[in-house]
């Protein structure tokens, strides 16, 4: 058994290629995941690079990413990393991003670039991680994960937008929502707080202070 983490770095379609900018806005530049094993330690990890098809990437995107237009230049193009990637998925029980997004994003692009790949194998094991754990912290509105790092009092390793290091991330919410004292010692104030037992008046940021303002937090 295993469980999958993973995120993607995209870039927008060059607006100059207007008929697939109306199918789909971005590509992907980068694939990251890491894969757990029963323990819930890491057993694989998978990064690819992915060189666009349609306009270089902005340098606000290379600053953002750390992917330059040099990295991609000899990068596989989607279709190859995607296959590689489902593939390297065939083993797991449940495939995890940060949100919904990633898997719109794979859909659109398969689209965009009319591929002949059947995503549906790989959306069976799709689960949005971001839904499950603000969820479980009991907000409405989802968390970045940055502010679900924040709250569940970790540093964030690596760096972000780096898809490799987003994935790795996700996997350490994971481990802390799957450890359910853990999960009650750091998460339980905080789920208290957005649902009391009795109505109160107090909003989210007095139950918690100055310290909870600073997360930033969306608003009910």
């Amino acid at each position: 058994m295993a469980w999958v983490f993973m995120d993607l770095e995209m870039k927008p379609v060059d607006r100059q290629f207007r008929h697939q900018w109306d199918i789909c806005r971005q590509e992907v530049i980068e694939f990251g995941a890491v894969k757990l094993g029963e323990d819930l330690a890491e057993i694989d990890s998978f990064r690819r690079l992915v060189k666009p098809v349609y306009g270089e990437i902005p340098p606000r995107y290379e600053q953002l990413t750390g992917i330059s237009n040099a990295d991609v230049a000899d990068a596989a193009e989607f279709e190859t990393v995607l296959s590689a990637f489902a593939a390297w998925c065939a083993d797991a029980e449940t495939v995890y991003a940060w949100s919904g997004s990633d898997l719109d994003q794979l859909r659109g692009e398969v689209r965009m670039k009319d591929l002949p790949f059947s995503l549906t194998e790989l959306a069976a094991k799709w689960a949005d991680f971001q839904k499950i754990f603000t969820r479980a912290v009991g907000l409405k509105r989802e968390l970045s994960l940055e502010q679900a790092v924040n709250i569940a009092n970790i540093s964030f390793e690596g760096h972000q937008h780096d898809a490799l290091w987003d994935a790795r991330n996700t996997a350490e919410l994971f481990r802390i929502y799957r450890d359910e004292k853990r999960f009650n010692a750091v998460i339980g104030p905080l789920r208290a707080a957005v649902n009391p037992q009795k109505q109160t008046s107090f909003t989210l940021a007095d139950a918690l202070g100055d310290a909870l303002k600073k997360l930033n937090l969306p608003e009910e």
